[in-house]
């Protein structure tokens, strides 16, 4: 009687354990990976003549960002006009050009909505990075600002669809990339 519980106990396991592994197996082909431009359609990414992609760093704009017009102040003007930056590029400190990889993955976590509610801004605003999204022609044709350490951002408004990133994700591809201005203290 014990021989044949203890069997019964056994071919349960085993059981258990196969469906497990077809489940996963199952999982893992649903799972199927589209290519980046088929994303982008999918997606109906508004940046369709992107050809370069850069990562700018510098101090906190708000602090120095004098170029503002009558109609605005530093929160709400135009950053990038007649596809040119609209402040003084001077001040900024490291300009690092995405290769595809680092691209493609900018794009992936852009496109994600993860962490749309975890990662609420702060009151505060001390932008110190930019992506600039550039043409074949080098023009900016889009931009997002962002602050880092307040999660928050300013962007275009062909872009605005697409900020469900997490900011920490966000500082690690900066990092990849090559950026090492992160704060106040600049090495």
């Amino acid at each position: 009687m014990r021989k044949a519980f203890f069997l019964i106990f056994i071919v349960i396991l085993i059981s258990c354990k196969k469906e497990n592994t077809e489940s996963s197996i199952v999982s893992e082909k649903t799972q199927v990976s589209k290519s980046k431009s088929e994303a982008i359609k999918r997606k109906d990414f508004p940046l369709k003549n992107l050809s370069k992609v850069e990562v700018l760093s510098y101090e906190d704009r708000m602090r120095w960002d004098r170029k503002i017009t009558k109609k605005d102040n530093k929160y709400t003007k135009d950053l990038v006009v007649h596809f040119k930056l609209n402040f003084d590029s001077t001040k900024v400190k490291e300009r690092v050009l995405l290769n595809s990889v680092l691209k493609s993955e900018l794009l992936e976590l852009m496109f994600q909505d993860s962490c749309r509610v975890e990662e609420l801004p702060s009151d505060c605003y001390m932008p110190r990075h930019m992506i600039l999204f550039r043409d074949q022609k080098n023009r900016i044709i889009g931009y997002k600002e962002l602050c880092l350490s307040c999660k928050g951002f300013r962007e275009s408004k062909n872009l605005e669809n697409y900020n469900g990133f997490c900011f920490s994700q966000m500082e690690e591809l900066f990092k990849k990339a090559g950026i090492k201005y992160f704060d106040d203290n600049y090495e």
